[in-house]
């Protein structure tokens, strides 16, 4: 469960960012929200709206990007440079990016930094917060700090890691990616929870884009994560069932081929009665959208874990919208507690949210991206309509044109 992450100098948040999941007791009590395992109240869904270019999904960008540092940065070559993108203009673009997330596990809560830049991670900070004796504690697990003077690490640490660790330790990988190659249980556990952060936001933005080479890779993961999760295929058909697009079914057959495998993908319609088959080169972008968005939302409920979905509304009814963030609301289909991080220009879903739950983006005269929440609005009213008060431009983060 993620409690909290921020961002400074990254992509277009030149300053210091936070976006904040927790709530206090003013937060109404539904089933938006659930309890953590401190006591504390975490919401789950949040939902991003702003102008376009106004850095929606560069605030997105922060969660991928920090799975990506915690869990696959030792895949890089040793001497391979950080796919970090600090705020381009003006000073910024030479100094390093700030990032850190709070996220709760296993009835731990960690709380873990960095500072980085394209040539290495300049510091790197693990906490863990539990109770002791009826009492709220903070342990540092480890600290590495570089040192320009001597050209290396300097490195503390209460993780029981093993002797031969630090001549592995790299400047472009976090010290959890290479203590896993080494067995250590405890961060094999926090790898292991952010490999379920579902998101289908790449570096250069949403992988959906049309404009982005990669982006028809996203059906054939699709069809690849159905094809070996067939519990989440069958959610899936029932919910492409009730959404009244036709479809009854769809069958997957994989095959190998000299460089990897290919997909054919066969949709199934009712017909006077009778199942009537149609290729999936066919069906609507609507119906290949909802497929994509069905694998991230199905895993992440499955899990109990976070999807980063951007433009979530691409190619869907508003409607649609609506019923699949109520799959994240409704117990039934959420009973591990998953979260949502979205942004939308589907504003119709702010009439669903309370105020604690949206977020607003906007680009400022000098160039670079702000948010806060809409609880940080000063003279907002319980009973206000946040959809109208927003498109009336009464709350910011709305197109001047």
């Amino acid at each position: 469960m993620i409690h909290s992450f921020l961002c400074k100098n990254f992509y277009s948040f030149k300053e210091e960012s936070v976006l904040d999941f927790t709530v206090n007791n003013k937060a109404p009590k539904n089933n938006g929200y659930c309890e953590s395992f401190f006591g504390n109240r975490v919401s789950k869904v949040e939902t991003v709206v702003g102008a376009n270019a106004s850095g929606k999904t560069n605030l997105l960008k922060v969660l991928p990007f920090l799975k990506w540092l915690i869990v696959d940065s030792f895949n890089i070559q040793p001497d391979a440079s950080i796919l970090v993108q600090p705020f381009l203009f003006g000073g910024s673009k030479n100094k390093p990016t700030e990032l850190s997330v709070v996220f709760e596990m296993s009835g731990k809560i960690y709380s873990y930094s960095f500072l980085v830049d394209k040539d290495r991670i300049l510091r790197e900070e693990l906490k863990l917060t539990y109770f002791k004796q009826e009492n709220r504690s903070t342990k540092k697990l480890f600290l590495r700090l570089w040192d320009n003077k001597n050209n290396a690490y300097s490195f503390k640490s209460a993780f029981k890691l093993p002797k031969e660790f630090k001549k592995y330790l790299r400047t472009n990988a976090s010290v959890l990616a290479v203590a896993a190659r080494f067995n250590h249980l405890e961060s094999q556990e926090i790898i292991n929870y952010w490999k379920n952060v579902e998101t289908n936001v790449v570096e250069a933005g949403w992988v959906g884009d049309r404009l982005l080479p990669n982006s028809l890779m996203q059906l054939y993961e699709t069809f690849d994560f159905f094809s070996s999760n067939m519990d989440l295929k069958e959610q899936a058909e029932k919910i492409l069932q009730r959404f009244d697009l036709g479809l009854e079914s769809f069958e997957i057959e994989k095959k190998k081929q000299d460089k990897g495998f290919s997909f054919e993908v066969k949709t199934f319609h009712l017909f006077d009665g009778e199942k009537q088959q149609l290729s999936m080169h066919y069906e609507s972008s609507g119906t290949k959208q909802l497929m994509i968005l069905l694998k991230n939302i199905l895993a992440a409920l499955k899990n109990g874990s976070i999807a980063v979905i951007d433009e979530f509304e691409c190619n869907l009814h508003p409607e649609m919208v609506l019923a699949l963030y109520d799959l994240f609301v409704q117990k039934e289909t959420n009973p591990n507690n998953a979260q949502l991080l979205m942004s939308t220009h589907s504003h119709m879903i702010l009439n669903k949210l309370d105020k604690y739950q949206i977020i607003l983006v906007e680009k400022n005269e000098n160039g670079f991206s702000e948010t806060w929440r809409l609880d940080d609005v000063s003279g907002l009213r319980a009973d206000d309509n946040y959809y109208a008060k927003y498109i009336s431009g009464a709350y910011g983060a709305f197109p001047k044109i």
